[in-house]
């Protein structure tokens, strides 16, 4: 199973790219984990590898950082990939940024390497249309990769805004039409702690009768940690519809 990591920046994604190693960690014999870097000429290739005398290959690092197109050259296959330590040894193939792939190079790479070997794939940008093309470029089977926070209820919209932002008054749509209907849950993210406890009162003041006032509730880091976890758990059950919210709350969500 390959898996495709949507995290934004920032987010922790290249925490995720050593998780194949710590399943095949040996404690006794790994203090640290050793890297090397192989540039676009193809140098230090030959560092990946330490000879023994009497004995075939040893890796002398657990990780290769290399880009694309040294990874996808006749060089990097001769000298690393068709190497039997090598094979033997790999666990992963992490692809970072991957929506800047190009067709067929990440695909190429893929067939050079033991077959059934997972990919990590990542990026901060992946919507189902990049998640798509990613698997395609790639050569991947969806059915045989799990997307992390895979929503197939959420989409990306974007709508030009008919009002002056300072009013609030396109959040009107949020309301729902029907008599007696209940509101969306929603999080609405803003600059500031001003505007979220404005939009609270916003929201308060122009609710249907038929809806209490303490399903709208704003978050931001000055808030108490008491106050916080009520938020947070009032999300989670229901209980809440909107929260108004500086990124205090995207770093909880993460």
């Amino acid at each position: 199973m390959s898996t495709g990591y949507n995290l934004p920046t920032g987010g922790g994604k290249t925490f995720a790219f050593w998780y194949a190693l710590f399943y095949h960690w040996d404690t006794e014999n790994d203090a640290l984990i050793s890297a090397l870097a192989v540039n676009s000429e193809g140098d230090k290739m030959d560092d990946i590898f330490e000879n023994t005398p009497g004995e075939d290959d040893c890796l002398k690092h657990r990780v290769v950082f290399v880009s694309p197109e040294t990874a996808s050259s006749n060089s990097f296959h001769k000298q690393v990939l068709r190497n039997k330590t090598s094979r033997d040894n790999c666990v992963e193939l992490v692809i970072n940024e991957a929506h800047c792939a190009k067709y067929g190079q990440p695909g190429k790479l893929l067939v050079r390497l033991p077959s059934g070997l997972p990919v990590l794939f990542s990026s901060a940008t992946m919507p189902e249309e990049v998640i798509k093309d990613i698997l395609f470029k790639v050569g991947l089977i969806p059915e045989q990769v799990a997307v992390s926070n895979a929503k197939y209820n959420v989409a990306l919209s974007i709508r030009v805004l008919q009002h002056p932002t300072t009013t609030y008054a396109d959040l009107f749509s949020l309301f729902p039409t029907g008599e007696n209907e209940g509101f969306p849950q929603t999080i609405i993210y803003m600059n500031s702690r001003t505007e979220v406890e404005q939009i609270q009162d916003f929201l308060h003041r122009h609710r249907p009768l038929h809806m209490p006032e303490d399903i709208f509730e704003f978050y931001h880091r000055n808030i108490t940690e008491t106050r916080k976890e009520y938020i947070q758990k009032g999300l989670q059950s229901g209980k809440l519809r909107c929260v108004i919210a500086t990124d205090a709350l995207g770093i909880v969500c993460t």
